[in-house]
Order: C-alpha cells, then structure tokens, then sequence
C-alpha cells in the first residue's frame, strides 16, 4: 500500500504540526529564561570595583552611583553628553588574547579598534536622537556635560564553523540551531560616568553578553555578527536609561532572540 506524500495529505499536516507545535514550544520557553546568559567577566581594572547599588539600569550585571544622583533626572544635572574614545588597552592581557598567534593578534587588535569606533558612534547617535529626550551632542567634556567612558575589555568571536553545521541543522530539527551557543562569541565593557565640569565620578558599571541564542541562526554564520547585535543593545538601552524618568526600569533583554539575523 502506498502512503501519499502530497502536502495535503492528513499525515503529512499531522506530522507538520506536530514540528510546529514542538518548535513552538521550544521557543517559547528559551525566551522565558535566562539560562543562556553570560556569566560576569572578570574585572578588568577600568572600572573601580565598588559594592553594586540597586538602580533601573537592570540591563547591566553591575552598576554603582554615587548617592547625590540615585533616584535623580538626569536633565537636572545634564543636558548635554559627551561620549570619550574607547579604550582597548584591558583586552591585551587577557589569557584567551594571549594565546593566538602573532598574525592573529594584529587582525584581532584591527578587529577591536573596528568595534571601539563603532560602539562609541552607536552611543553617542542613540542617546543624543532618543525621541523626545534633552540632551544634546556635546564635542568634550565641560558644564553641564555627562561624559561616558567606557572600555571594551573583551571581544571573543564566534565559531563560524562550528555555528554555520548548527545552523544547517536547525532548519531540518526544530531546536537544533540552539547548539549554536556552543560556539558563542562574546563581548564585554567596563564603564564609568564622569561629571564634566569636575571630572567626578558619578557611577560605573561592568557587563558581559554572549551572542544570542535562536533557533535558526544565521547571523551565527559570521565571527561578530553577535556582538555587532550587543553593541547596539547597550546603546540603545543607554539612550533609554539616560532620556527617561527615574521610575522607568530598563529591562536585561533575552539571551534568546526568535530573528535568524
């Protein structure tokens, strides 16, 4: 007897909707959980390490404000902000950085200026054209100026090949791209927020974000597609932190993300 294999056919939907219905619920209960996040990076010593203060800015693994500023608008203090050059030196004694070989390290160290311009860009771009926010561009530190630092203090890139044979897999076995994370690329920052008319330090903050995780990911195909997407997270939650009330809570994102992109 033979079973047709026509689309229309009842156990084919049948054994469709079971792959839908499993795909479905695999994603939906990665983006309920965290436990694809990435672990705290170790300190780096751009940042001063100092007890963490509860704050909205829960997007960040670590943050600490001085007192005179917690629970404070922004615009009382600020209306303009300066974003400094990032700094790459902390990367150069990291173990994982050591280890490559001489031809690496140079298209590495190529590689993180590349990101160090464009994460200073995307910070700046996103929090001075925030709809509706007040601060505006400023060319250096001065009154009224919120001065950003930050440090890029570890650039991992993802396992192109090991990610591009799970993301063939994933478009057979729903699920099946997850094991993309296995070869996760990484990124991390270190931060400090200065007063730019005394040079205080107001607040400094640490966090590290693994590529995200999806079913299907294409975007795994490529060595820093993920921490392309990471950078402009943080710019985009900086820019919310910074241009809205104190009551307004930024959210950590997902590690999980449903776009194959």
């Amino acid at each position: 007897m033979k079973i047709s294999t026509s689309k229309h056919h009842p156990i084919m939907k049948y054994h469709h909707c079971i792959t839908c219905g499993i795909a479905a619920l695999t994603v939906i209960g990665l983006t309920n959980c965290q436990q694809f996040d990435a672990k705290p990076a170790a300190d780096a010593g751009f940042a001063k390490s100092t007890a963490a203060t509860p704050t909205r800015a829960e997007f960040l693994q670590q943050v600490w404000v001085a007192k005179a500023y917690r629970g404070k608008p922004v615009k009382d203090h600020f209306s303009a902000v300066y974003v400094a050059p990032v700094d790459t030196r902390h990367m150069l004694g990291q173990s994982w950085w050591q280890q490559q070989t001489g031809a690496r390290k140079a298209e590495l160290a190529s590689d993180t200026a590349a990101f160090a311009k464009r994460m200073r860009s995307q910070f700046q771009r996103s929090i001075t054209s925030y709809p509706g926010g007040s601060l505006k561009f400023a060319s250096g530190p001065g009154p009224r100026v919120l001065v950003i630092e930050l440090a890029l203090v570890e650039l991992v890139p993802s396992n192109a090949y090991w990610n591009a044979g799970a993301t063939a897999a994933g478009f057979v076995v729903p699920g099946a791209g997850l094991l993309s994370a296995a070869g996760a690329g990484s990124i991390a920052i270190e931060g400090r927020l200065r007063d730019g008319s005394t040079q205080q330090v107001i607040a400094n903050f640490k966090d590290r974000r693994k590529d995200k995780t999806a079913p299907v990911n294409l975007g795994s195909y490529t060595w820093y597609h993920g921490a392309q997407g990471n950078i402009s997270d943080w710019a985009a939650e900086f820019a919310e932190l910074l241009n809205t009330a104190p009551s307004h809570v930024v959210k950590r994102p997902s590690p999980v993300t449903l776009s194959p992109w």
